[in-house]
Parts: C-alpha cells; structure tokens; sequence
C-alpha cells in the first residue's frame, strides 16, 4: 500500500511532465454517402444478381480520435457504420426489380403484388494513417489508408412469403420464408483515400474526403457459398476535426 501511495504521485509527475510534449487530439465527426460497386451477377448457372453491388446509394459515419504524430503525419482511430435499406437489380427481361413478385389468388380472383426487402448494415473499427501534403497552409490535401475490422450484417424480408402466409395459400409443406444471401460476417478490409481539409484555425477544421472500401467476407458466411463476393464500395464523406487536448508550448 505504501508502494503504492508512492508510486501514483510518480506516476502523475511523470504524465504532466510528458504531458508537454504531447502532440494535439482532436474529435473526428463525419457523415457521407456510399455506393457499392462489382460485377451485377454472380458467377454461377442460371441468371443470378450479385448481393452486394446492387445495394442502392447508402448512408455512411464516422467518430473517433485523430493523434498529430507530427506536422505531416496523424493516426485516426474510429468507428464507422455503412447502411443501405434499398435493393435493385432489374429483371432478365423486365424493368421490374428481381426481388418483387406478383401473384393472382385462383379462388377469388384478386391480385397482389410486392417487393421483397434486402437491406445491409456494416459497423467497422478503423485504424487510417494520414499524411498531409501541405501542413502550412489553410487547405491541406492528404492522403489515408485504413486498416479496419467489419461486422457485416444483412436483413431479409420475403414479404410475398409473408402475404401467402396470411391468405391460407401456402402449400402443406412449406418450409418457411426465403433467406437472404448473406447471413451475417466479421472480417478485415482496407480503406485507400484522399482528402483535403480547411483550417480556419489551429482548433476548427473541416474536411471533404473519398475512399473505396475492400471488405473480404467468408463464403461460408454466405447462404449459398457458390454465391459467394466481396463488400466493394467507394465512399464520399464530408467532416469536422475539433482540438480538445493541446500541447502545452515549453
């Protein structure tokens, strides 16, 4: 205990005085859009869309905290989330989107008609290097690579499954609603960008960055693995870098 009571005094002693030669931390805040990108079908028989290049435009964020090692060179750590509720892939041979169906009841004679819903959710921890090209000036381009970990996850909604199921009409053995492609995921990807910042002051910053993002998913994590692809998306974000720790000046 007396060791201890020695030690935490130290210890402070030792932080305050390294605290002065600490480099800045800021908040990063940012929002943005996505687009996913690849090949529209799958490499396989038949006529068969791929899952994730037909995910529509999505909504994207990033928070963290961003480290200046030194004028040119900072370190960001942040969580990220990619999200897209719309799917669309045009039919073989109609303008219809492949996941809506149609059917009319036999016995009374009425119509019904709908989409079924595939939407995607990637949360990320991202670690991005960044090196600014010209720490001088009020606009200051920079380039990145991340480096994250991506839980991947995908919701399915058949919802003709759904609206035969209230109708009675669905067959004895029926063994329940379809499934979505993937099921859900967790692996490593990369983030390579560009971006250029504007600095009012040594505090405020505002920034307008692009990247593509390579997530690798498991075929295993897929319901038909023969189906199996890649997350590719290229990412526009624009945000806000704020000062909250500064280095005491000696």
């Amino acid at each position: 205990m007396k060791k201890l009571v020695f030690l935490v005094p130290l210890l402070l002693i030792t932080l305050q005085a390294h605290s002065q030669f600490e480099q800045n931390v800021s908040i990063n805040i940012t929002s943005g859009i996505f687009k996913t990108f690849g090949k529209k079908l799958a490499e396989v028989e038949g006529y068969v869309p791929s899952q994730m290049s037909n995910y529509k435009m999505g909504f994207s964020a990033n928070g963290g905290v961003q480290f200046k090692i030194s004028k040119r060179f900072s370190l960001s750590a942040e969580f990220g989330l990619m999200l897209s509720e719309k799917w669309y892939h045009k039919g073989e041979y109609s303008d219809r989107s492949w996941l809506s169906w149609n059917f009319t009841d036999t016995i009374n004679g009425e119509y019904y008609a709908g989409e079924n819903n595939l939407d995607i959710y990637n949360y990320s921890l991202v670690i991005r290097p960044k090196y600014y090209l010209l720490p001088a000036k009020k606009l200051n381009p920079y380039l990145f690579t991340g480096i994250n970990i991506n839980w991947t996850r995908a919701n399915y909604e058949d919802t003709e499954w759904k609206t035969k199921n209230e109708l009675n009409y669905l067959p004895l053995d029926d063994i329940g609603p379809g499934k979505c492609f993937l099921k859900k995921n967790c692996g490593i990807g990369f983030n390579p960008g560009v971006g250029v910042e504007y600095s009012p002051n040594d505090r405020l910053h505002f920034y307008l960055e692009s990247a593509c993002y390579f997530i690798m998913l498991n075929k295993l994590s897929f319901e038909y693995p023969e189906r199996a692809e890649n997350f590719n998306a290229f990412i526009l974000q624009a945000g806000l870098r704020l000062y909250f720790i500064k280095s005491k000046e000696l």
